[in-house]
């Protein structure tokens, strides 16, 4: 049985972090059998943005960073690595992030070390057993290092609904390879699958979640700070993404991404089957938290068969992107990462070809504005109103 640990955590200061991240490591037992003194640890963190501070809840936060840096160096004599792929693909997007998160701050006073995946060299991966992706490419520091350490970010997601241990490993993937996988795979079933078949041959060692303060709405970068106040381990990353999504109210084997983690048998998404410690998950629940837009597949699965809704749902769900001029500064941040070149600025401002556009979310993830607005078909508005009307959204699993 997977356990998964939860430690209640205020706010970010980094003692009550650290005593957080602490009893969260013991709890999930047996970590000094598996680290080592000596063994090279990379703290896997998630840098979306490469503009906006901790306080939009958009990055792993740097306090649990610094926190982690100084359990792994301190408590079991490690040599640790920070890395990352930022979500933008402006040239030197990455660099900022871990300035815009103060990891370059972290490396300069505690000596860990700085991996752009951006600029580190690329390993072939091949994965015989994948549904979407066969072959992709990671940055070598993942296979190199003695353990990798997830360090997600708790939020909602527009494209998968929700993200957090499964997704992040997909940052694994360095620059244009995160682009070329959206085009492959721009619908919600398609992308769920081809995450999966990252994380299936990149599973970080253990998972560190940072849900002190999570993004409710139209995550992953358009949706609002909304404080939980936890952080959650385990040393199986579905587990955690069951635990941590039924805290903000979804049933986990909805969820795409974590129901074919599940068939995979990559963890368990059964509640019923992890060993849950620490705190409970309802004395630490927020059922209020507010959902995507796409939670209206919540109300599909109730009253839809699955065989019609696995069918239908991508169809009748699916989005484009549009311009919500107001808020646009013009940055072109969009144009840059849509990869399939439906966006423009032929008079300066930007224009989306609708016909083009393959509604992926790539836009809607980079905008640190909140100019992208993603319009569901008739079908899909209809799903999200009743589902809305309904209660839905407001109602624990």
């Amino acid at each position: 049985m997977s356990t998964v640990s939860i430690s209640c955590c205020e706010d970010y200061d980094l003692v009550k972090v650290s005593l957080a991240a602490r009893r969260c490591l013991d709890l999930i037992g047996n970590v000094a059998d598996l680290v080592k003194p000596g063994m090279k640890v990379l703290l896997k963190v998630n840098l979306l943005s490469a503009a906006l501070g901790p306080e939009y809840a958009v990055n792993t936060h740097p306090s649990v960073i610094r926190a982690l840096v100084d359990i792994f160096q301190k408590d079991y004599g490690c040599e640790v690595y920070i890395g990352d792929s930022c979500g933008s693909l402006r040239t030197g997007s990455t660099y900022q992030a871990f300035r815009v998160t103060q990891i370059d701050k972290i490396a300069r006073e505690t000596g860990a070390i700085i991996v752009n995946f951006d600029k580190d060299e690329s390993l072939d991966i091949f994965n015989d057993n994948g549904a979407i992706l066969k072959s992709f490419k990671i940055a070598k520091t993942v296979k190199s290092v003695d353990m990798v350490v997830s360090v997600p970010k708790l939020k909602t997601h527009g494209l998968t609904r929700y993200t957090g241990a499964i997704k992040n490993m997909f940052g694994a993937i360095p620059a244009n390879g995160k682009k070329n996988v959206h085009l492959i795979a721009p619908k919600p079933k398609l992308m769920a699958q081809a995450l999966v078949d990252v994380y299936q041959m990149v599973q970080p060692h253990i998972t560190i979640m940072d849900g002190i303060i999570g993004m409710e709405g139209n995550g992953p970068n358009a949706g609002d700070p909304r404080k939980v106040g936890v952080v959650i381990a385990s040393y199986d990353g579905v587990a955690l993404d069951a635990v941590a999504s039924s805290i903000i109210g979804f049933n986990p084997i909805t969820v795409p991404i974590i129901k074919y983690a599940y068939e995979r048998e990559l963890g368990t998404a059964d509640i019923n089957n992890i060993n849950v410690v620490g705190e409970e998950i309802d004395r630490v629940s927020v059922p209020d938290f507010k959902k995507p837009s796409s939670s209206a597949q919540d109300f599909a699965s109730r009253y839809i068969p699955n065989f019609i809704l696995a069918k239908l749902f991508d169809n009748s769900c699916s989005s484009v992107s549009s311009i919500y001029e107001a808020n646009c500064t013009r940055c072109y941040e969009c144009i840059r990462n849509c990869p399939a070149k439906a966006m423009s600025a032929p008079n300066g401002m930007v224009i989306v070809d609708e016909d083009a556009c393959i509604g992926c979310f790539c836009c809607d993830e980079v905008c640190n504005y909140k100019a992208i607005v993603m319009k569901r078909t008739l079908f899909g508005r209809v799903f999200l109103r009743m589902a809305e009307f309904l209660g839905v959204e407001r109602t624990k699993e």
